[in-house]
């Protein structure tokens, strides 16, 4: 079965292919046009008859009976601008959707959308909202690694079996293993991060949701199984409320307590770290932060950036860490150490 998505664009494509009166063309010829358009539009003449019928009860659309083939036109000729054409800003969405939201699109999607794409960067040129990409830039913290490549059948079929809530068999190299291993995965939801794209799935008959990177599947088979859901899985809660994405400790939260010099901890009092966070001035000149966070290894890697701009104080636990953590730095840049080729 087509996806409502397909048969969206489709319609709309059909709708600009046919022409205003005295003009006419067969279902036949809007058939061929539709499948050099794009491949994925490539339906038989009869869905093309049925797509136009229904068509035909929303707009003006008429149709003559030549022989045996049906012509079909629009019967008012300004009938076209119940279509809106492509605006600025719908175009600037499209330019910003291909930019950024591409590596979250199935495939399929992406494919049928490429048109769109070129057509809004058409658009662009005609308008100052085409200046407007090249006036913005999204930054990230950290040097940008460049993301491993992934197999493009691999990934249809991964999101082709998350689309139809299906399961499929994958070979899988896992860093423990270090081997590919053949798995049947029940997947659950996608994750894009720092350009990683990660499957959140169970394996087999586990209900535990594990991470699987996609740059390290190959020979993915999309299987007729539907997928084995547990109902108590909520894949937004998991990811944004469990954190589990920023690779938890205890999966607690803490009570951070840190002093901050006056300068890393400035950006604290505009964005904060939680909502109940408390900034105290210190005679010495340093800033005394509370807050409630989560516990993970994330929050490990934010402190540490701050290098001696900030004293971990509590929790004692998380203190005692940075305490040998630092020992161990200390060891590592030692002077009297030789430095190593």
């Amino acid at each position: 079965m087509r996806k409502a998505t397909d048969t969206m664009l489709r319609y709309l494509e059909l709708l600009q292919l046919i022409p205003s009166s005295p003009k006419a063309m067969s279902v036949t010829q809007l058939q061929k046009k539709l499948r050099n358009i794009n491949l994925d539009f490539a339906v038989d003449v009869r869905t093309i008859q049925r797509d136009l019928e229904k068509l035909s009860a929303s707009f003006p659309l008429s149709c003559e009976s030549k022989g045996r083939a049906n012509y079909w036109f629009w019967a008012d000729k300004s009938a076209m601008a119940q279509i809106p054409a492509m605006s600025g800003n719908t175009a600037l969405a499209f330019k910003l959707a291909a930019d950024h939201l591409s590596k979250l699109m199935p495939p399929a999607t992406l494919r049928l959308l490429v048109p769109y794409f070129k057509h809004a960067g058409g658009i662009l040129q005609q308008t100052k909202l085409g200046k407007w990409s090249n006036k913005t830039r999204i930054i990230y913290r950290g040097p940008q690694l460049i993301a491993p490549a992934v197999k493009p059948k691999t990934q249809k079929v991964v999101y082709e079996a998350l689309l139809d809530d299906k399961q499929f068999a994958v070979d899988y190299q896992s860093k423990e293993r270090g081997v590919s291993v053949r798995q049947v995965l029940n997947p659950l939801g996608i994750v894009l991060k720092n350009g990683i794209i990660y499957l959140v799935a169970t394996a087999g008959e586990h209900e535990h949701p594990r991470h699987y990177v996609l740059h390290r599947m190959s020979r993915a088979v999309l299987l007729q199984q539907k997928t084995k859901l547990n109902t108590n899985f909520d894949f937004a809660r998991y990811v944004e409320e469990e954190k589990t994405f920023s690779y938890p400790v205890s999966g607690e939260k803490i009570k951070l307590h840190a002093l901050f010099s006056e300068d890393a901890a400035f950006h604290l009092s505009e964005s904060k770290l939680s909502e109940d966070q408390k900034i105290i001035n210190k005679k010495d000149g340093k800033m005394l932060v509370k807050a409630t966070i989560n516990d993970t290894m994330e929050l490990r890697w934010w402190l540490l950036g701050f290098g001696c701009e900030v004293e971990v104080i509590g929790p004692n636990s998380l203190r005692q860490e940075f305490v040998e953590l630092t020992a161990a730095m200390n060891n590592a840049y030692n002077p009297e150490k030789p430095n190593q080729p």
